[in-house]
């Protein structure tokens, strides 16, 4: 029996997720390896660029252990990318902040030639294109984030 045209395009887009989601991950293993990091580094860097986390939920965002975050931080401090921080309400608390300036100077040249790419490939969208897009990768964000939450759980 044939696929209705709309299940072909779910089809469709499913894949190209999927192929997209393998791009970006040797996308994040070339771009840690030129800036000297491993990939789990940069991971919790891009976390990281959201604003000040604890060491407990930076460990939990980036889906590694407390133990294993202790040792990305000091790494990551140890080349000035971020800073351990008593947190301003709660004085027991250590927050871990991104040295912005820091972090651009190598990490800015490493990923600016992708976001002029993706400045180019957007052009062509008329604004109800790009609300659409920005839609759909709320959406996307949202189910990744339901089932990353799924499957630690299990």
């Amino acid at each position: 029996m044939a696929m209705s045209r709309r299940a072909e395009l779910v089809t469709q887009l499913l894949d190209a997720l999927r192929r997209t989601n393998a791009l970006s991950v040797a996308m994040s293993q070339g771009a840690a390896e030129r800036i000297g990091v491993n990939t789990t580094d940069l991971h919790c860097l891009n976390l990281l660029s959201d604003g000040p986390l604890t060491a407990s939920e930076l460990a939990r965002r980036a889906g590694i252990t407390t133990a294993s975050v202790t040792g990305v931080i000091d790494r990551l401090e140890a080349v000035g990318y971020v800073r351990r921080e008593r947190d301003r309400v709660d004085r027991r608390k250590v927050v871990v902040t991104l040295q912005t300036r820091e972090a651009a100077q190598v990490i800015g040249p490493v990923f600016a030639p992708f976001v002029r790419a993706w400045r180019g490939a957007l052009d062509g969208y008329t604004d109800e294109h790009l609300e659409l897009i920005a839609d759909f990768l709320d959406r996307t964000e949202e189910v990744f984030q339901s089932e990353v939450g799924r499957m630690r759980a299990e």
